[in-house]
């Protein structure tokens, strides 16, 4: 641990914030000829030819599994596709480990999936992508990232949180309008125009659905504004920050648009100079609260007089090229490859499988 250790403080003292120049891990040729990978990703398959960018149902998620299957090809002897937690778990009893496991896979049938998965890559004791599953549980907890946010004195919307029909009763301290969403999970599940509530008895209807579906509900304050976030690879390098505008009430964000499944979302570099360094400063003081994380992205909440609220913080993120991740590596130089192997390398690192 004492190694970790000095190895983050290493990586933290070379590359802290975004400068005029960059240099980024590389794997080494050596070692990308002795690296097997297992690749464990929903709907991941071993393939030749390009999957359809936008599946019907699916959206782009077969797609953006094969552009970072292509990079992965490029960084190690051999890369394994692994679509399901069955055949994972199947695979990891039978036959040589692989040396790694790359796995962004977040979506399952259960409840808080993101932790279920890391836990099942822990259990293997094979190195993994990502971070462990205590910091998988705050990243998935909106409300604990708030408050955790909020103890280290970075600024975040008003919120309660309601659990049962009771904490529903009385308005909280804090006045609407107000934003109704599940208290857990990722990617805009259960967020739509509905979840914006004028009052409180808007919030009992919202809040009280959420609750009859197993869900918890966490309600605050409507930040009106742009949604800005700011993607993080380990180190931690802050890129460019990115704005992610929607055509839909009060910008807000939803799973079928990040899906591309609906059209009225867009994102690009944010432009403005001064307050992209604010938000870098923020979201590496946040990062540091929640290592270790080969890469995670930071959301904020930017508000038309320039102040701005930390929303809450992914370590799955999505790694397709044409959303936040890429678009703010993009903005800073880093190409989508570069990036891939940056995270990759630190891992590898981190975990004492390589050395960069």
């Amino acid at each position: 641990m004492a190694g970790y250790h000095r190895l983050l403080r290493r990586i933290c003292d070379r590359y802290v914030v975004i400068s005029e120049m960059l240099t980024l891990l590389q794997i080494g040729r050596e070692q990308r000829r002795e690296l097997d990978i297992l690749f464990l990703a929903k709907y991941a398959q071993d393939w030749s030819e390009p999957p359809p960018m936008v599946h019907p149902r699916y959206g782009r998620e077969l797609y953006t599994k094969f552009e970072v299957l292509s990079v992965l090809r490029g960084l190690a002897r051999s890369v394994e596709p692994c679509d399901s937690l069955e055949a994972f778990e199947k695979r990891m009893s039978s036959g040589p480990a692989p040396d790694y496991i790359f796995q962004i896979y977040n979506r399952e049938a259960v409840r808080n999936p993101e932790i279920l998965v890391s836990s099942l890559c822990a259990r293997t004791g094979v190195p993994y992508l990502g971070s462990p599953p205590n910091i998988r549980a705050m990243a998935e907890d909106k409300w604990i990232t708030k408050l955790m946010a909020r103890g280290a004195g970075l600024p975040v919307p008003d919120g309660t949180v309601a659990v049962s029909e009771a904490d529903l009763d009385d308005p909280p301290d804090f006045d609407g309008p107000y934003f109704v969403k599940p208290r857990f999970g990722a990617n805009s599940e259960g967020v739509d125009e509905s979840s914006i509530c004028g009052s409180w008895d808007e919030v009992r209807d919202r809040a009280s659905a959420l609750l009859a579906a197993g869900e918890e509900a966490l309600i605050e304050a409507l930040a009106p504004g742009l949604d800005v976030t700011v993607p993080v690879l380990g180190g931690p390098v802050a890129m460019h920050p990115v704005a992610n505008h929607s055509d839909l009430r009060e910008g807000i964000q939803t799973e079928r648009q990040k899906r591309f499944l609906d059209p009225g979302k867009r994102g690009e570099p944010f432009q403005d100079k001064a307050l992209c360094k604010e938000l870098q400063e923020s979201a590496l003081a946040f990062t540091r609260l929640v290592q270790p994380c080969d890469y995670l992205r930071v959301d904020f909440r930017v508000a038309p007089d320039r102040s701005f609220r930390l929303l809450e913080f992914n370590v799955t993120c999505n790694l397709a090229t044409t959303m936040s991740m890429n678009v703010g590596a993009r903005a800073t130089g880093v190409s989508h490859e570069a990036m891939i192997e940056h995270f990759l390398c630190y891992s590898l690192e981190r975990q004492g499988v390589a050395a960069a």
